[in-house]
């Protein structure tokens, strides 16, 4: 099918030698000056002559021809075709035809130009992304230096507030190292928030799976709050159901920062009545099983309007709320970040003055094999029946602080421990004495945790097999994974505290 706006601009007609119009092709152009079985003569008189005249099966073109149609002259191109019976012939509006060619002209010059000011953008865009990409590496090494800078000072506020918590002191002094605690794993949980969105960001967070525990996981993190709440009025109960399973594959570090998170905002706005966390199976496949958190509480819940925005980042429901409860605001827009790495899912309702509801709907992969439940059985116990009483424990860490807070937790494990102030120190001694494990900070002056660690065959022989481990604010995946592989065992990220600091020996030498 010829385009109608084509159609208008020529006429194919196939006529006898005589010029006796046979058939009218194709075209619309002048169509009404034409009829079969008329002379074509008597719109194109300078046709005479020439249909006999022209060779068989070779084109012939008339340039510049004028035809009168309704008192209209046209200036026209006709193609000539001559068969064995009959002669074709195609008439061109030729004043038609150079406007459509001077468009379609236009039309490519247009889309060189197009194409050429695209190129350039691209180029642009190019160099716009490797200066976004520099700045985000930029902000990404910023926020890790300042993680460090941040995250040394803290632990050693952390660890002094526990050491004056369990003096014999007064009441008042115990209030007041209480509330330096509180505003530490405030500041704490700021640094983390912040960490985790840049990683986010920049396209580093990657989840674990592995072999855990939904049920522990929910009551550790559930005890962990219980003990937080210093509410008389407030209640915490905890629903987990029997159908769960005993393990799944999954990120026991995320799924506890999700619930902690979603925790952590029942307890800040929830004054009097109850917080809920009810754990059950949504559903299940062959390959995975889905499970479901539900998290509520009887606090001052929302309007529609702020329920709308609770996922952004860095926004709080009233200005007060930083001021009252401190914090970023990063939370639920992290929760929700780290549920769509898991492909899960989170939903609230909320009612102002009745209360605010959390469900988060996460799918595991199901662990097929009874060996991983056998070893997190075994790793368990093993745990459990170490014990680090006479233990040779050696401690290089340049900060005084720091060494101080170390020595008081192994101290109450009655270990037989050594602290030295750098790396070079700690080489001296490793070249004469005997130890069991050896803890090492990263930065250190002469010699630091990475290059010790590396300098195992200067060792005393019966420590060139013993485990060490890195003490250090760096906990970024990337930096746990270059420790592993220069010959750390674990790492023990400040700040730490003193529970975790016991297990990860423990778990090192058993």
């Amino acid at each position: 099918m010829i385009p109608k706006n084509i159609a208008s601009i020529f006429i194919q007609i196939t006529t006898q030698f005589s010029g006796e119009i046979i058939s009218i092709d194709a075209g619309n152009f002048i169509k009404n000056e034409f009829s079969v079985k008329d002379s074509i003569y008597k719109t194109c008189p300078f046709l005479q002559g020439t249909l006999e005249a022209i060779e068989e099966n070779r084109s012939f073109l008339l340039e510049g021809m004028l035809i009168v149609s309704n008192g209209v002259e046209y200036n026209v191109d006709v193609e000539l075709q001559k068969q064995i019976n009959n002669v074709t012939v195609l008439v061109h509006n030729r004043a038609s035809v150079y406007k459509f060619v001077n468009q379609l002209n236009q039309n490519r010059n247009d889309l060189f130009f197009l194409k050429r000011e695209i190129d350039e953008k691209n180029k642009e865009l190019e160099e716009l992304r490797k200066i976004a990409d520099k700045a985000n590496e930029q902000k990404t090494r910023f926020l890790a230096m300042m993680s460090h800078e941040v995250r040394n000072p803290l632990n050693v506020i952390l660890g002094y507030s526990k050491m004056i918590s369990e003096e014999d002191i007064n009441a008042k002094v115990k209030e007041y190292s209480k509330l330096l605690s509180l505003s530490g794993e405030h500041l704490k949980v700021i640094v983390n928030d912040i960490l985790d969105l840049s990683r986010i960001e920049a396209g580093k967070l990657s989840l674990e799976s592995k072999p855990i525990q939904i049920a522990e996981i929910v009551k550790n993190c559930f005890e962990n709050y219980t003990h937080q709440n210093k509410k008389d009025t407030v209640r915490l109960v905890l629903s987990n159901h029997t159908e769960l399973p005993k393990l799944v594959l999954g990120d026991d570090v995320r799924l506890n920062q999700v619930l902690s998170n979603l925790l952590s905002n029942a307890l800040k706005f929830t004054e009097k009545g109850e917080i809920k966390i009810d754990v059950k199976v949504v559903k299940e496949t062959d390959e995975k099983i889905y499970i479901g958190f539900l998290v509520s509480d009887s606090g001052r819940g929302m309007m529609d309007v702020q329920v709308s925005k609770i996922f952004d980042e860095y926004t709080q429901n009233k200005k007060s709320d930083n001021r009252v409860f401190g914090g970023a605001g990063l939370g639920l827009s992290i929760v929700k970040r780290l549920l769509k790495a898991m492909d899960g899912k989170i939903t609230v309702n909320s009612k102002l003055n009745v209360g605010t509801t959390f469900t988060v709907t996460i799918p595991f992969l199901k662990v097929k094999s009874k060996k991983n439940e056998h070893k997190n059985t075994i790793t368990n116990q093993l745990t459990k029946g170490v014990d680090l009483n006479g233990k040779r424990i050696l401690v290089a860490d340049d900060d005084a602080l720091n060494q101080t807070i170390v020595a008081h937790i192994l101290k109450k494990e009655k270990v037989d421990f050594t602290l030295v102030k750098d790396g070079l120190e700690a080489l001296n001694i490793l070249k004469k004495e005997a130890f069991d494990i050896v803890l090492l900070d990263i930065h250190m002056p002469n010699i630091t945790g990475e290059q010790l660690v590396q300098k195992k065959y200067e060792f005393f022989k019966d420590n060139s097999t013993i485990p060490f481990l890195a003490l250090t604010a760096n906990t970024a995946k990337e930096d746990i994974e270059r420790y592993i592989k220069i010959g750390f065992n674990s790492v023990i990220g400040k700040p730490y505290t003193a529970a975790d600091f016991i297990k990860t020996i423990k778990t090192t030498l058993s």
